[in-house]
């Protein structure tokens, strides 16, 4: 009986090997065999633990040291995207309501090792960022951003406020990570083939923010009820790995569309096909076995127990 099961898994995996190498060689398969490579998931948590662990505070930092306007810009620019409401909200409100507080407990040396630890969010990003300077301008274009954003919504109310919220969130955001993806690979590929990455960023950020206004309060209602205020710290990390992962995918989905046969790709490589910058160092080499659908079917013959 177990003779006749393992051939029939066997004729099963040869006649379903063709349907797989096409799927392998398909958009959805290389994207999937990128997210393996990238080992995405753990990419996304350390994305997530280092936003939380050091974005956040120089936020906090930051708004305690600019106007009033900027810093209500800032402040509901991080509630819209959050999604904070209830009890959740007040805690973060009252985080950012005591700018002389924070002023007076911060020195100069605090400042700098507050900026110097959130700098170590774009290690995690890109790798090993060795001009420290872009990451610094990098966390100054991402406050400035978020700040643009918060005071266009307190400046414009009703329906054309809301518009123009979006349409300066998803063309910044766009932007920002456009500029972000140059940056982080110090300028050895191209701008063109950077842009989906950037679009998918930029659509898929506006989207989670929209999405995070709906489940994001019943999370922190749930977290602050059992935790109290450490519940919001878990809310928090939680928002964190579900944009790492929209961070990630979208690293490895755009590669793969410049990748392809069709005619975005053409567009994308264009004028030359080629990618890279003149003077760049050449693509590092891929792993020498390619995790793909394939594996399953290539796996050992189950043994026969009556053996």
């Amino acid at each position: 009986m177990a003779g006749k099961v393992s051939g029939a898994v066997a004729a099963w995996r040869e006649r379903a090997a063709p349907l797989v190498a096409r799927a392998d060689a398909s958009l959805p398969g290389r994207l999937w065999r990128r997210l393996l490579e990238m080992e995405f998931v753990e990419r996304s948590i350390a994305l997530a633990a280092k936003a939380f662990v050091s974005l956040l505070p120089l936020l906090i930092v930051v708004a305690a040291f600019v106007p009033e306007v900027p810093r209500r810009g800032l402040v509901d620019s991080l509630i819209s995207r959050f999604g904070l409401s209830g009890e959740a909200l007040e805690y973060v409100q009252r985080a950012f309501a005591s700018p002389d507080e924070i002023r007076a407990s911060t020195s100069i040396l605090g400042l700098v090792l507050t900026v110097l630890f959130a700098v170590s969010f774009t290690t995690a990003t890109q790798g090993a960022l060795r001009d420290k300077s872009r990451g610094t301008l990098w966390l100054a274009g991402s406050v400035v951003f978020l700040t643009s954003v918060g005071s266009v919504a307190k400046v414009l109310t009703g329906l054309p406020g809301t518009l123009a919220t979006l349409v300066l969130g998803v063309a910044g955001s766009t932007a920002l990570w456009w500029w972000s993806a140059h940056t982080f690979l110090r300028g050895h590929v191209r701008w063109r083939p950077l842009l989906p990455t950037a679009l998918l960023v930029g659509v898929g950020s506006a989207a989670y923010a929209g999405a995070a206004s709906i489940w994001m309060p019943k999370v922190l209602e749930g977290n602050v009820e059992q935790f109290g205020f450490v519940g919001v710290g878990m809310s928090f990390v939680t928002w964190f790995v579900g944009f790492g992962f929209l961070l990630v995918a979208s690293a490895a989905l755009g590669p793969c569309l410049v990748e392809g046969d069709g005619a975005l790709a053409s567009w994308l490589r264009a004028p030359d096909g080629v990618v890279l910058t003149p003077g760049a160092p050449p693509a590092l080499p891929g792993p020498a076995t390619a995790p793909s659908l394939l594996d399953f079917l290539r796996r050992s013959e189950p043994v026969d127990p009556d053996l």
